[in-house]
């Protein structure tokens, strides 16, 4: 019978090696809404990724770099047991995968299938380390937030919210390490609002953005919050207490998945947010009451 002691093996006992990445991306880089892409970096995987040209495609010099992260492998004796990766190569093993940032302390774990012919083709290439290289390498767009109506509004009306439905697709970069290569897709999946006025809202979509030019009674949407109270008493944009309003900002949730291309892995990486602010003022309107007189 098999030991069930999972044994902790250092990559360069397993002929891997030490791969060093950069840091994942656990909030994407700012920078505008950049075209898919491809990021090479040379097989030593000690460089530093080039910055991305106008059309998406950066490419990174091999060597002489510096990365805090490193990959430690945990063979999982019992899951082997189980069998092989669907689809996956033979002979190889289960390993839990886990990058960390020694810096910071964070890090990441995988499960993965790696094949004893990917160990020796490929020595000291990790795919899911090649991942984190591509995810780091992502460049999402910031959402632009639109509310109606537009910067001001009443007590209990309904204001709606929603952020450019154009930025609302996958966004894919694809690194490479030697013969292996990774390729890491971010899609949207919500959008959370942050009123100013402790609330906070999930759209599972862009929203419904209002048109003016047509009645609101033929229009609706999903997305969309009440305020109860005016903003008096909040921070003013201009220093002007008559201006005070509460901000409002649209976070963007990214799921991340990966795949690879020249080895055995694929799953999930740490999923990425993007955000942007805005300023709502919301006054609080006196009604007037009318009185019957009686003759």
């Amino acid at each position: 019978m098999q030991s069930s002691v999972r044994v902790l093996v250092a990559i360069a006992s397993l002929a891997l090696g030490v791969v060093g990445v950069s840091a994942p991306a656990f909030a994407a880089a700012a920078g505008g809404d950049r075209p898919d892409g491809t990021v090479t970096v040379g097989a030593s995987d000690g460089g530093s990724t080039g910055a991305h040209s106008g059309s998406g495609t950066g490419q990174g010099a091999g060597g002489g770099g510096t990365s805090p992260w490193q990959c430690i492998y945990t063979k999982l004796v019992l899951n082997d047991e189980g069998g092989i990766a669907p689809g996956g190569p033979t002979p190889g093993s289960w390993y839990s995968v886990t990058c960390t940032d020694r810096q910071t302390g964070a890090s990441t774990t995988q499960t993965e299938w790696i094949s004893s012919r990917a160990a020796t083709v490929n020595p000291g290439v990790d795919p899911f380390a090649v991942a984190l290289r591509a995810e780091n390498s992502l460049r999402l767009p910031r959402p632009t937030t639109y509310i109606n109506p537009p910067g001001v509004s009443v007590v209990n009306l309904s204001v709606w919210l929603w952020i450019d439905s154009g930025i609302w697709h996958p966004y894919a970069v694809t690194a490479t390490v030697g013969a292996v290569g990774a390729t890491a897709v971010a899609t949207p999946v919500s959008v959370t609002w942050s009123t100013g006025d402790g609330q906070a809202i999930t759209c599972h979509g862009p929203g419904t953005a209002f048109d003016p030019g047509r009645s609101p009674l033929q229009q609706s949407t999903g997305c969309f919050h009440i305020y109860a109270n005016s903003s008096a008493g909040q921070p003013s944009p201009d220093g002007n207490p008559n201006d005070a309003a509460f901000t409002v900002s649209a976070t963007v949730n990214w799921a991340v998945s990966w795949s690879a291309q020249g080895a055995t892995g694929g799953g999930s990486l740490p999923p990425l947010t993007t955000s942007s602010s805005t300023a709502m003022r919301v006054e609080q309107v006196q009604s007037v009451n009318s009185y019957g007189l009686s003759s």
